[in-house]
């Protein structure tokens, strides 16, 4: 089992848990969480990539849905992790989602996004 890591809390008393695998710029995601009456857990551990193991100590025992930043392979450990704590997303934060095994996904019943387009004006020639 992995070690606890830091978290910053916003909306602590929101119906929802969504935990996020670290910060990402602005304030605008987290102020639409909160409109929908998320409790948003944001980990500020000092790591470039939290492993799977991380990930599934922020989950716990109840977490509606997750926001990664990750490279890594995510697969059946984790869809089952977050399905056994009820949850049904995971957003990956990224241009795609080559990264995440889509069938373990709908195996445990998590529906995927990611963000197309958000690099398109930087990757135009």
């Amino acid at each position: 089992m992995a070690k606890p890591v830091s978290i910053e809390v916003w909306n602590p008393s929101g119906k929802y848990r969504v935990v996020s695998t670290k910060p990402m710029p602005g304030t605008r995601w987290i102020n639409l969480l909160v409109e929908q009456d998320c409790r948003v857990e944001i980990c500020t551990q000092q790591k470039t990539i939290l492993s799977v193991e991380d990930i599934i100590a922020l989950i716990g025992d109840k977490c509606d849905g997750v926001i990664g930043q990750d490279q890594r392979r995510l697969g059946e450990t984790l869809f089952a992790a977050l399905s056994r704590a009820g949850g049904k997303a995971f957003s990956n934060m990224a241009v795609g989602y080559n990264n995440v095994d889509v069938n373990a996904a709908n195996k445990y019943g998590v529906a995927i996004g990611n963000t197309p387009g958000v690099l398109t004006e930087t990757t135009e020639s």
